[in-house]
């Protein structure tokens, strides 16, 4: 008896793909597999335990159709029928995916199904006569699911689709008891300094709901939510329509007496690096079990875990990183419902962010013959759908009309080009953007030691390749104990160099996104190493100025060194609008006096100029009578050594304090070496300060009063 062929396809993942053997009877066999995603296969063919000449053959898959044509509707066990995917479903029961691909063109619907713990479930896909696809799985065990929905090999939108598996009844309302529901509450640290918070929750039916969001007034904001659905919920908390850090964030509801395994706390959801992130494990009426935790992230987290001696034990890990860190709960080797659970963990105050945007558009050129002057043109792409966005007119390299946008789309698009209003001839043009030309963050390259290791004041260094990526923008931010400067190079092979320069030791986090989507490695941990930044600072007591008069000669003084006497014009205005006569007179120590004789109480303008420029600071306020409120508000500060200095030379500026009341006037400079602070009081409401640094580099030069940053707060010098 003749021997079969072994046939054994691989998908471009790895993963074994099933295949019929037809035998011809003719010596010949047909094979068949059907492709679910694009990219390169691998066909290992043996015959009596060999391979044949020229096995493995790799054969490349293609794209047919359009899988951005799809459109999804589902019906959970009869629950939630509703565009998109639903993020529970109910355990055991049977679910159905129904994929409408009639304006998709030519194609075929796969579907892959992941389990919490890795391992795929069978699917069903049917193909209909009116142009859907029905897919059908059963969800053997609780856990968050994941679903892969391709057409002609690409994913359709919005795939890959998470879903929740839960053995409890899905419709938190119509009837059901909604005590029955852990309420969520959660403390987030971040302070209002500014606008309006809001919430929104959009719960596992798909409804939107709004949180209760509490200021706490120290620093942190209690939201509170009441639930009336079980499963998983996504919250997005915003101030003046921007996610605060850790927005948005999910969160697992479940019943608080389920007979099962439940876990609940804070820590399930948002943290902050170096401080403990909590929650509780329920393992009340559960029955005997072994439970079992682990925490996946960034860094590594240890976890401790106290029993509390009544059915529940408290659990706590410390992260060292920012970013998204999975949670994993299980009993008896089983995830529990929610698990793995997702916490958002965000830096502390001492993490400095960094960011940066690049934008890769497509640049197509345009046939439209001699258009005269560009900037009288206005230019608008109407995208297949129907979507229809400004671009812009170039001229390209080789002199000839082009347009520059990001494609969001698969085929045809309509130029429309106008000249005040009126189309051009010819307009609209069609062009045609292939799915290649789409952006793709998985096809994004990265490489360098930037992105491992790093040395305080020197240029960490990484490239970027997206030549085979498509179009999208790049965005670029680097977390970590020092805010750095990142610059770009377009290299001649047309990749992208980034260097950034540290000032502080420790640990950073650089996330690199392409079309909002993480590239291939991204957030990349960077341990930097080197001596940091060094910050000396004084603080000194400022008594409150005695009262100046009406009739009696008041003084401004300024120490300035770049000042000559003779190039500076005083303007005083009363509080009426009056003008009053200012001289400008030489003072002790090199300073530049303003001297006026006010004529009514309340506040004065000083202008100060040098050579027809308001020198820093100016114009000042000179309150004649009682000052009224004070603060860090009515102080001001100038001169050159808040801009610019010499290593190893004195670097002076002024403070003025006379209209701020008393108080304790704090000068702090922070850089690569320790800088020497001197200062002088002029008794006037005034004073001067210089420092010297021996080592060239930017610093930072802060002045605060009573503890708060004056206007134009942290000064940056540059040696």
């Amino acid at each position: 008896m003749d021997e079969i062929p072994a046939f054994s396809p691989q998908d471009p993942e790895g993963k074994p793909k099933k295949a019929s053997i037809r035998d011809n009877q003719d010596g010949t066999y047909t094979v068949s597999y059907v492709p679910d995603m694009t990219g390169r296969y691998t066909i290992l063919i043996k015959y009596g335990g060999d391979e044949i000449p020229y096995s493995p053959y790799r054969i490349r898959a293609v794209p047919t159709g359009d899988a951005s044509k799809c459109t999804v509707t589902v019906s959970i066990g009869g629950h939630g029928l509703g565009p998109g995917l639903g993020p529970t479903i109910q355990l055991g029961e049977q679910t159905l995916i129904t994929v409408d691909a009639k304006a998709a063109g030519k194609g075929k619907v796969t579907c892959s199904v992941c389990t919490p713990d890795g391992s795929e479930v069978d699917v069903d896909v049917v193909e209909n006569p009116d142009g859907t696809f029905d897919i059908f799985y059963t969800a053997p065990q609780p856990g968050k699911y994941v679903i892969c929905v391709r057409f002609g090999g690409e994913h359709i939108p919005n795939s890959p689709f998470q879903v929740m598996a839960t053995d409890r009844p899905l419709l938190g309302v119509n009837g059901l008891d909604m005590a029955g529901l852990r309420p969520f509450d959660l403390v987030i640290p971040f302070t209002i300094k500014k606008g309006e918070i809001t919430g929104e929750v959009r719960m596992p039916s798909g409804k939107v709901a709004t949180p209760d969001i509490t200021d706490n007034k120290d620093g942190t904001v209690t939201v509170r939510f009441a639930p009336s659905e079980a499963g998983l919920h996504e919250m997005d908390i915003r101030c003046d329509s921007i996610h605060i850090p850790g927005s948005p964030l999910q969160f697992y509801v479940d019943y608080v007496n389920s007979g099962h395994v439940t876990a609940y706390g804070p820590g399930l959801t948002h943290g902050t690096v170096n401080r403990p992130a909590t929650f509780t494990v329920n393992t009340k009426d559960a029955g005997e079990g072994g439970l079992s935790l682990a925490v996946e992230g960034p860094s590594k987290a240890e976890i401790s875990c106290q029993d509390n001696g009544d059915g529940t034990c408290s659990v706590s890990y410390l992260p060292v990183l920012p970013g998204d860190y999975g949670i994993v709960v299980k009993y008896n080797d089983k995830h529990i419902a929610g698990s793995p659970f997702t916490a958002r963990i965000t830096g502390d105050d001492s993490l400095r962010q960094s960011h940066l945007k690049v934008g890769a558009s497509a640049e197509i050129p345009l046939d439209f013959g001699d258009i005269g002057d560009l900037s009288q043109l206005s230019a608008t792409v109407t995208a297949p759908s129907g979507r229809r966005e400004p671009c812009t007119l170039k001229r390209l390299r080789d002199g000839h009309l082009g347009i520059s946008f990001v494609p969001q789309e698969v085929g045809e698009h309509l130029v429309h080009v106008t000249r005040g209003g009126q189309p051009l001839p010819r307009s609209p043009l069609s062009v045609t953007i292939s799915q290649a030309e789409l952006g793709d963050a998985s096809r994004v390259l990265l490489r360098g030691p930037g992105l491992s290791e790093g040395t305080t004041f020197q240029p960490a260094q990484f490239t970027i390749d997206t030549r085979q990526a498509g179009y999208g923008g790049l965005s670029l931010s680097i977390e970590g104990p020092s805010k750095v400067d990142i610059t770009t190079e377009e290299l001649e092979d047309g990749t992208c160099r980034v260097s950034y320069c540290p000032t502080e030791p420790g640990n950073y986090i650089i996330s690199v996104k392409f079309g909002e989507q993480h590239v291939p490695g991204s957030p990349f941990s960077v341990k930097v190493t080197g001596e940091g930044r060094v910050r000396e600072s004084i603080t000194r007591r400022r008594r409150a100025p005695p009262e100046a008069s009406v009739g009696t000669p008041c003084d401004l003084s300024l120490k300035m060194p770049e000042l000559s006497i003779s190039d500076v014009t005083a303007q005083v205005a009363g509080p009426s609008g009056q003008p009053v006569a200012a001289q400008v007179v030489p003072g002790a120590g090199g300073t530049v006096g303003v001297r006026f004789v006010p004529q009514e109480t309340g506040a004065h303008r000083v202008s100060v100029k040098d050579r027809g420029q308001h020198v820093p600071g100016s114009p000042f306020q000179f309150t004649v009578g009682p000052l009224g409120e004070g603060g860090a508000h009515k102080v001001r500060a100038g001169g050159p050594g808040l801009e610019r200095a010499e290593a190893g030379t004195p670097a002076e500026f002024s403070i003025w304090t006379r209209e701020a009341g008393a108080g304790g006037l704090s000068i702090a400079v922070e850089g690569p070496s320790k800088a020497e602070i001197a200062f002088e009081d002029h008794k006037d409401g005034s004073c001067g300060v210089s420092y010297v640094v021996q080592e060239p580099g930017d610093y930072e030069v802060s002045v605060k009063f009573n503890d708060e940053h004056i206007p134009e707060r942290g000064d940056r010098a540059e040696f």
